[in-house]
């Protein structure tokens, strides 16, 4: 049997309860922290990266890539259509190819300005062609006689007369048909100057929140400089898209499409060309060339019943036989000459 505890002995243990109960909180009252894994040494935590909703990236680094050597081939190829317009050198770089919303486009114009809306058939919806006015007075006096200088005045002086918007528009026209040429190994288009506006508020080829792309020429002559630029909205280029892979820009270099075919046979078909008949030829000393006179016959290489060769632009074609049908003369071919690769004969 156990030892009886005296009075004193439970209020010392009944006080010693109450100081070790007190000391406790309540469930209430204590506070939980999270599980921290603990960080190895050789491994650093990785950091997050930022994602903006509000621009999305529609299209790929690869993709920007691929317009980005398009369109330094079109600067290059523009540099040498301005030069010859200006009759003056000019020097076009590619400044950047930005993946931007079409707000942050608008916002980033400054009226007036010299806008131009596109279309590139067969795509739908437009694009722009944008020239800064610095650069568009700087063409202007070139064309008209200046010195190609541009004079900071007003806003209100900086709007083109009618005789100058003719003008530049032609140019721009001229630009176009370069963008035309350098986009053929994305696809066939027929870029068509839609409308011309100053005021970037007033021209809308997609929403505010669109994405597009943005390329920045950077153009200087030898008086002056200023920027141009190209804006394609991702509806305008979600049907080709596929084709601005690396790879597929590549193949496309190397191959020749159906499309690229035909587009050389229509312009073929209008393009003029000399054709010309040599009934024969002889060799005679300048002796003798210079004693002749009416009445001499010469005599050809050829027989009388000998087909006549065909010549296009300096080369040997067709053969034939000469005729007349009605009060015309005319060529009746009888056979083709063929040629290997190279040979000049």
């Amino acid at each position: 049997m156990g030892a009886i505890l005296s009075q004193s002995e439970i209020d010392a243990m009944l006080s010693g309860a109450s100081t070790s109960i007190s000391g406790v909180s309540s469930v209430s009252e204590v506070s939980y922290q999270p599980f921290q894994p603990a960080v190895v040494d050789n491994e650093s935590p990785k950091k997050a990266t930022l994602y903006d909703f509000t621009r999305p990236e529609r299209i790929s680094k690869d993709q920007i890539s691929t317009l980005r050597n398009l369109h330094e081939n079109y600067a290059r190829l523009l540099s040498t259509t301005l030069t010859n317009i200006l009759r003056t050198f000019v020097g076009i770089t590619l400044k950047s190819v930005e993946q931007l919303t079409y707000g942050e486009v608008i916002k980033s114009i400054t009226p007036p300005s010299c806008i131009y809306t596109f279309q590139m058939e067969p795509l739908e919806s437009s694009a722009i062609f944008d020239v800064s006015p610095s650069l568009v007075f700087t063409m202007l006096d070139r064309l008209f006689g200046g010195q190609g200088r541009y004079m900071q005045e007003s806003s209100e002086e900086n709007v083109m007369t009618d005789i100058e918007k003719n003008v530049m528009y032609k140019i721009v026209e001229r630009s176009l048909a370069d963008l035309k040429v350098v986009w053929e190994s994305v696809g066939i288009f027929s870029p068509k100057i839609e409308n011309y506006e100053i005021n970037p508020q007033f021209v809308q080829i997609a929403p505010p929140g669109e994405t597009v792309v943005l390329v920045t020429l950077d153009v200087s002559t030898d008086k002056g400089s200023g920027f141009m630029s190209l804006c394609f909205p991702f509806m305008l280029l979600e049907s080709v898209i596929d084709k601005l892979s690396g790879e597929s820009w590549i193949s496309a270099q190397k191959t020749t499409t159906q499309e690229t075919r035909r587009m050389v046979e229509r312009e073929l078909t209008s393009t003029n060309a000399m054709l010309r008949a040599e009934i024969g030829a002889t060799q005679f000393s300048v002796r003798d060339f210079l004693q002749l006179s009416i009445g001499d016959v010469i005599v050809l290489d050829k027989l009388a019943q000998s087909d006549l060769v065909m010549f296009i632009e300096d080369r040997p074609k067709f053969l034939g036989k000469p005729g007349v049908i009605g009060r015309a003369k005319s060529f009746q071919i009888t056979g083709i000459i063929d040629r290997e690769v190279g040979d000049d004969d």
